[in-house]
This record gives C-alpha cells, structure tokens and sequence, in this order.
C-alpha cells in the first residue's frame, strides 16, 4: 500500500498545529496583541526589519543609523517580559521546524554524500 507524500505533509502540518511549541506561540502571540506597549513594539520592529531586508534585497546601503535603530528597537523589545516571551516560542518552534527539515532532507544528503 502506498503512502500519497501530500497526505503525510498535510499530517505533519496538522501535528505541528497540535505541538506544543506551536500552541506556545499562539499563545505568547495572543499575549502581546492584548497588551498595547508590546503589540506597538513588536509592530514597529517588524516594521523596521521589513525595511532593512527590503533594501538589503535590493542591494541597497543600509545606514549606520538604520542598524543603530534595528539595535535599540531589538534591545527594548528584548527588555519586553511579553515579547521576550514570544521570541523565545518562536526559537523553540523554529528548532523543531529545523529538526523536521533536517529529517525530510535526509535523503537527498545521502544521494550527494554517496
């Protein structure tokens, strides 16, 4: 009996969903939505990221000023209780999505490493 590859991708999608690390970032986002401070700091540095990978992208120089910017907003949203919280769920869920791409390349590496 064959495994269709789409339907085990969409069982992993709906296991994701279901880990633990995912439902953490729900949460820790649902967090920093109800807290107006951290909802505007995290706005404003996503903001600021966008700009600076949008230029970076565009092989543009990015300004000493511009990275002292990214610098103060990452450090104040840092010193955020709600927000560190959030950024430490999204590491944890980012090494688990890591490990399952480790997994799924697996096989492609054994081709090329013969």
């Amino acid at each position: 009996m064959s495994t269709n590859i789409y339907d085990t991708a969409n069982n992993l999608e709906k296991e994701l969903r279901d880990s633990e690390e995912y439902v953490t970032l729900v949460a820790a986002f649902g967090e920093v939505k109800k807290d107006e401070s951290a909802s505007k700091m995290y706005h404003d540095f996503q903001e600021v990221q966008m700009k600076l990978q949008q230029k970076q992208m565009a092989g543009e120089q990015i300004t000493e000023e511009e990275i002292a910017e990214a610098q103060n907003l990452a450090q104040t949203s840092g010193d955020n209780e709600v927000i560190k919280a959030l950024m430490e769920s999204e590491q944890r869920l980012s090494t688990l999505i890591e490990d399952l791409n480790r997994i799924i390349m697996k096989p492609v590496q054994d081709v090329y490493q013969g």
